[in-house]
């Protein structure tokens, strides 16, 4: 794709011999124009702006252009080509300014410019720097398809009605800090910028889409706000993505998007509804401290790296579908979760152990009414806080629970303890023939009555029973802790069967 736009900008002649009906002319580096080109000095524009309409197609303008005061006349160049820089800064054009298929050779340099009436740049190419830096476009600025070899440098700008840069390419930095887009919509969709991106603190006050762009380096959006929308699906962010601090009053749409490496929207906020379902995200997605107000769909997405969501508000998130990687980690410290839609299973692996996180998790189980979810969420916060507990009393009591009950979640573990204890005890009066008439049997006939009287003295029917000696006193134990194991077994059936 890189290739592909240089060698776009490299046959720059080639497209202007093709306008000229196929004039074809000798080239000298680094770039040539066709014989058919009508030279005009850069001076005779001067003059010609101050006077009348100033209409040229067609053109070569020699020598550099400097425009130093307010433009009452038309400024119509196109097809054409400025051999030299174009200077305008501080300039108020009162009336329209067309360069549509125009290249500008040198640096183009418009800054702190008005632009009062239309401004058309549309497939213009800049192979200087293109600098616009605090100029004002209030009838709106089209750079459609327009291409940037060096640095375009758009910071402080303000575009009233529109501004659109579809297609466009920019081989340098692509800069836009602190710009305002008022208007009816703003469109950048299918941008390809092969250096760093810059939109921090921008101000979008319309409809903005940036859908099936590429970046190839970072991009900074912290700060920015999107008063009425924002689209960028199916866009591809190969290097870092930083959304710090951003702010989405309406819908936004990551859809079907690739981040490659780390994307941070830590602090942002998401008024609307935020779709991120079917995006990859190769490196770290930072969510820490981000607010989401309404539905957030992240349905199918596929993360490689961590999901940081440290202290961040979930109103209502959907997450089935998604896929993590072994070496993920889920990150919900503190988190305020509202509704979160995903099985246990698919986090229970990953999960980083938080007590607030797994508590804030069994809430949203419970009602949602994933009973078995929110039971299995609460055996692993019970079982690694166990864990994680110093030796003393409370661990030996958490260890208890696990063991007879698993935390009054897991009634088969009472079913199980109840078998242990059988066995032991049928074992003890197996070995100590503590049974009157156990001198008299032996082998299989003897297993076979120790666990029989076992299990009756279990359900402490133990009198009667023919024990010897101190061996009453273990069947009236052994019925004891099988009424409890009884009992702890149905508490914790109707706690699983309820909810």
């Amino acid at each position: 794709m890189q290739a592909k736009i240089s060698g776009i900008f490299l046959m720059l002649a080639a497209v202007l011999a093709a306008m000229a009906n196929g004039a074809v002319a000798d080239y000298a580096a680094p770039f040539s124009y066709p014989n058919s080109l009508e030279k005009v000095s850069a001076e005779q524009v001067v003059v010609n702006a101050n006077e009348s309409p100033v209409t040229y197609d067609r053109a070569l303008i020699t020598g550099d252009l400097i425009l130093s005061d307010v433009q009452n006349n038309p400024i119509r160049i196109t097809n054409s080509v400025f051999q030299g820089d174009v200077i305008c800064e501080g300039v108020t054009f009162q009336e329209e300014v067309d360069f549509e298929n125009t290249t500008f050779m040198g640096d183009a340099v418009f800054n702190e410019t008005k632009f009062m009436a239309a401004g058309n740049f549309n497939a213009s190419r800049f192979l200087g720097e293109a600098s616009f830096n605090m100029s004002r476009f209030p009838d709106g600025g089209n750079f459609d398809f327009a291409g940037f070899s060096g640095r375009a440098d758009f910071a402080n700008i303000w575009f009233d009605k529109f501004a659109t840069f579809y297609d466009a390419g920019f081989e340098g930095d692509m800069i836009f800090p602190f710009s305002e887009f008022n208007g009816a919509y703003v469109n950048f969709e299918s941008v390809l910028c092969l250096e760093n991106v810059d939109f921090a603190g921008s101000q979008f006050n319309s409809y903005s889409t940036f859908a099936a762009s590429r970046m190839e380096k970072n991009a900074d959006f912290h700060a920015a706000k999107f008063q009425s929308g924002a689209d960028f699906s199916d866009m591809q962010f190969i290097g870092q993505a930083d959304f710090s601090r951003s702010h989405f009053i309406e819908d936004c749409i990551f859809s079907e998007s690739q981040f490659g490496g780390y994307v941070g929207f830590p602090n942002a906020k998401f008024d609307g509804p935020a779709f991120m379902n079917d995006t990859v995200f190769g490196g770290v997605a930072d969510f820490d401290n981000a607010q989401f107000l309404a539905l957030t769909d992240m349905s199918n997405a596929a993360f490689s790296g961590d999901l940081k969501m440290n202290s961040t508000k979930v109103s209502k998130m959907v997450l089935d579908g998604s896929k993590f990687e072994d070496r993920s980690r889920l990150y919900l410290a503190r988190a305020d979760i509202s509704r979160m839609m995903v099985d246990w299973d698919k986090i229970r692996d990953i999960i980083s152990f938080d007590k607030s996180a797994y508590l804030s998790l069994i809430k949203n189980y419970r009602e949602l009414g994933q009973t078995n979810d929110a039971n299995d969420c609460y055996y692993e916060y019970r079982y690694l806080n166990q864990v994680n507990k110093p030796a003393g009393f409370s661990r030996f009591l958490d260890t208890v629970a696990w063991l007879t009950c698993g935390y009054g979640v897991r009634p088969h573990y009472a079913l199980l303890c109840g078998m242990m204890v059988i066995l032991i005890f049928a074992f003890i009066y197996w070995a100590g023939r503590g049974v009157e008439g156990f001198n008299d049997i032996h082998g299989r006939r003897l297993a076979i009555a120790s666990l029989f009287y076992s299990i009756i003295a279990f359900t402490a029917n133990s009198k009667g029973l023919p024990f010897r000696g101190r061996f009453r006193y273990l069947g009236i134990s052994e019925g004891i802790v099988g009424w409890l194991l009884m009992a702890l077994f149905l508490v914790t059936l109707g706690r699983v069967m309820i909810g």
